[in-house]
């Protein structure tokens, strides 16, 4: 198990680490939620959360990543260790409730192969 660490250090920020994910990483889609991945060679995963125009305004955008970080945080613990994975949410995220954005992400996570071995 890897050491307590602060959100910060698990937050993809800086811009070439976005572009090696979208340039070298893998990806697959679920109904609400594209994940696009990419091994990070470190004992710990780092996320982050999209949400473009397409999605809606300021308010849905907002609302979307509040979405997908809290069906995040429920299925985490069940994430393999060194990815780096971005998460990007569709337009149809809009009508979605929490426990249907976790369960596609929960999904998506599956056909990634990013799910611990006893947990698929």
């Amino acid at each position: 198990m890897s050491q307590v660490r602060d959100n910060s250090e698990l937050t993809l920020r800086k811009q070439k680490d976005f572009s090696r994910v979208y340039n070298r990483g893998k990806s697959r889609g679920s109904r609400y939620v594209v994940v696009l991945y990419r091994n990070n060679n470190m004992d710990y995963t780092r996320t982050a959360f999209v949400s473009s125009k397409k999605v809606g305004n300021s308010v849905e955008r907002n609302r979307s990543r509040r979405l997908m970080r809290e069906s995040y945080y429920s299925v985490r613990e069940y994430i393999k260790e060194g990815y780096d994975i971005v998460f990007v949410a569709r337009n149809t995220i809009k009508e979605a409730g929490q426990s249907e954005v976790q369960r596609s992400m929960y999904g998506a996570l599956r056909a990634c192969g990013l799910l611990k071995e006893n947990d698929q």
